[in-house]
């Protein structure tokens, strides 16, 4: 093993790895390729759920959990930045607080709700090559526009509570389809029961805990039933597909995003005369920017 890999392992270097990752994710993977995995060595668990729900605090318990075990856990939060002046608060990292010192914790903004940004998922690579048993995910968002989080995570727990709103707002939100494992948090507040049968009736086959994070109710529970998931899935061979599909998803996102600057770049290129006076004109300058693009893609990323 390089000295570059074996460095991963302490803090201070794994958090300047992963500052040159937010801005250079290729570069930096590249000069990592003898350090990433070949097979699976992390568990991958993404955490997803309407806002105010807990998410933070039931990561935080499930890292304190799993290092009483023993085990070295990490967690990626990501944070949607602000659409008008691209700034984020970051404040998931805020929400996390008095963590044990052998675990690592790191906040990223993603440019919108509905991705794992590319600086994600290289973060998550560069974590698992660092040795981390286990791996929390937090998305920016949840409902039907987030599903990416099915694509590299080797399990999906979705959280939910009482006063989300009534039975259909619960369903519009698409999370009765994307999760491995539901959770319902807050279970100190008498309507949690309700919740709990109601979205019981929903998941059916899926597994179902009731936990108060904030309490650390039920938080045991929740860590045998994930483990009992994850032994289920490499039993069938399904954590090494999920870095195949991780990979290719890393592989999308870069193409994406070259794609992304390059459009901008050329659009700031289009006179103005020519969307105001010549309107009818727009597959005209939309064909010329397709050829555009080709050439500029074909260049390199």
């Amino acid at each position: 093993m390089s000295r570059v890999c074996v460095e991963l392992s302490d803090r201070v270097a794994l958090s300047k790895v992963l500052t040159v990752a937010e801005t250079n994710s290729l570069e930096i993977l590249s000069r990592l390729s003898e350090c990433l995995v070949r097979e699976p060595r992390s568990a991958v668990i993404g955490i997803t759920g309407p806002q105010g729900v807990g998410k933070s605090t039931v990561i935080s318990s499930l890292i304190r959990e799993l290092s009483s075990e023993g085990l070295k856990v990490a967690a990626l939060l990501v944070d949607p930045s602000s659409p008008i002046t691209g700034g984020a608060v970051l404040g998931n990292r805020l929400r996390i607080s008095e963590l044990p010192s052998e675990s690592f914790a790191r906040s990223i903004w993603a440019e919108d709700e509905r991705a794992i940004p590319l600086r994600a998922i290289a973060s998550l690579e560069i974590l698992e090559a660092a040795g981390y048993d286990y791996i929390f995910i937090e998305t920016p968002g949840a409902g039907q526009v987030n599903t990416s989080i099915l694509r590299i995570s080797d399990l999906v727990l979705v959280i939910l509570m009482p006063f989300l709103g009534d039975e259909v707002q619960v369903i519009k939100a698409g999370l009765m389809e994307i999760g491995d494992i539901y959770i319902v948090n807050k279970a100190d507040v008498p309507e949690a029961d309700l919740m709990y049968n109601y979205v019981k009736s929903l998941v059916r086959e899926k597994p179902l805990v009731k936990i108060s994070a904030l309490y650390k109710k039920n938080i045991n529970e929740l860590v045998k039933t994930i483990e009992t998931e994850l032994k289920k899935r490499d039993s069938e061979g399904r954590r090494a597909v999920k870095r195949v599909e991780r990979r290719k998803y890393l592989i999308e996102e870069t193409l994406i995003e070259q794609i992304h600057k390059i459009l901008h770049r050329e659009l700031r290129e289009v006179r103005e005369e020519e969307l105001l006076k010549k309107p009818g004109n727009f597959i005209e300058i939309a064909r010329d920017l397709k050829a555009r693009l080709a050439n500029k893609i074909v260049e390199g990323p």
